[in-house]
């Protein structure tokens, strides 16, 4: 049996925001469409990616030194924005990898997103899920 090709398993149709948006819309994204990560584009360019994680770290941080109010994270999220927090220095594939590639690279850089290029331009997202969903369906 032939190992598959990021290709063939990543979302070609990513949602996408821009650096200057709140990471309050982020939340509400994330919350509504149930997605753990977020490329960022500006100007079709792939500039950085945002994730759940991003948005627990910095409410976290922000509700521990205000003493756990509630309205802080309301504060944090309209007062920041995406540009401020999103990772900048990706770690992304070409398409024509193979899972399991995309897999170590996923591990050693422990990340469990990466953004898919094909001729340098942004593609689509292959997230750890997506490859465990692949191994789930093919060995069912």
């Amino acid at each position: 049996m032939e190992e598959r090709k990021v290709e063939q398993v990543m979302v070609k149709n990513v949602r996408t925001i821009n650096p200057e948006q709140s990471i309050g819309d982020v939340q509400r994204i994330f919350e509504d469409e149930g997605f753990r990560h977020l490329p960022v584009e500006e100007y079709g360019n792939l500039v950085g990616i945002i994730s759940r994680t991003d948005l627990m770290r910095i409410t976290f941080g922000a509700q521990i030194s205000a003493g756990g109010e509630d309205n802080v994270n309301d504060l944090i999220y309209e007062s920041t924005s995406v540009g401020e927090v999103m990772t900048r220095e990706l770690k992304t594939i070409e398409a024509g990898v193979s899972l399991s590639e995309a897999a170590r690279i996923m591990i050693k850089y422990k990340v469990s997103a990466l953004p898919v290029v094909e001729n340098g331009l942004f593609a689509g997202l292959l997230t750890s899920s997506d490859i465990m969903q692949e191994y789930v369906d093919r060995f069912r």
